[in-house]
């Protein structure tokens, strides 16, 4: 249910000046993200870590032309289209930088499990989807999800995602993601790999 007293819009990020707004605002979606505060589990390590990893994330969406974001800025998507991949040795260098020594054996090989879930054909691929906590639960994630999902089914290419919280699972599944498996290793909380087939 859409509880928006203004009907915000989905913008394509087109400037690099908005790139901090977006990575400001999936930080904020984080802060309490189970796998996010297991790889960064201290207040430091989160805020110092946390935003290079969302610019990563955000520059490359941004650089194949598929970051969004709703019109008030409180919403973010992070896509790679088809074909694109986000650099996993950029990524993995920063998660080495912030993430406790001991753990990093037990992340790698949940990470390494999450790539045996991708589809084999060509798919859309959603690395970051965040909503600012005072604009959640008003209908933000949701509609930034529909615009892509719409184009995905027009073009009829499957989406990929993991989630890293439980509690998102039954969003992403009343817009047609099926559960692949609940990766576990160790202390890491849950991974869970998702997959909208094409349609």
């Amino acid at each position: 249910m859409n509880m928006l007293s203004e009907s915000p819009r989905v913008v394509t990020i087109g400037a690099s000046a908005d790139l901090d707004a977006a990575i400001a605002a999936l930080v904020l979606a984080n802060v309490e993200d189970p796998v996010m505060r297991w790889v960064f589990d201290t207040p430091l390590r989160m805020m110092t870590y946390a935003p290079r990893l969302f610019r990563v994330l955000v520059t490359h969406s941004f650089l194949a032309g598929s970051a969004q974001r709703t019109d008030d800025g409180r919403a973010i998507a992070c896509w790679q289209p088809p074909g694109v991949e986000d650099d996993d040795g950029e990524i993995a260098a920063i998660v080495r930088d912030g993430c406790a020594p001991e753990k990093l054996e037990d992340l790698g090989g949940v990470v390494e499990q999450l790539q045996l879930y991708r589809p084999k054909e060509p798919y859309w691929y959603l690395s970051a989807l965040g909503v600012d906590p005072v604009a959640q639960n008003q209908g933000r994630g949701a509609l930034l999800l529909r615009a892509r999902l719409d184009e995905c089914d027009a073009a009829h290419r499957p989406v990929y995602l993991w989630s890293s919280n439980q509690r998102n699972v039954p969003f992403y599944e009343r817009h047609g993601f099926e559960v692949q498996a609940m990766l576990r290793v160790s202390t890491c909380p849950p991974m869970i790999p998702m997959v909208r087939r094409a349609r």
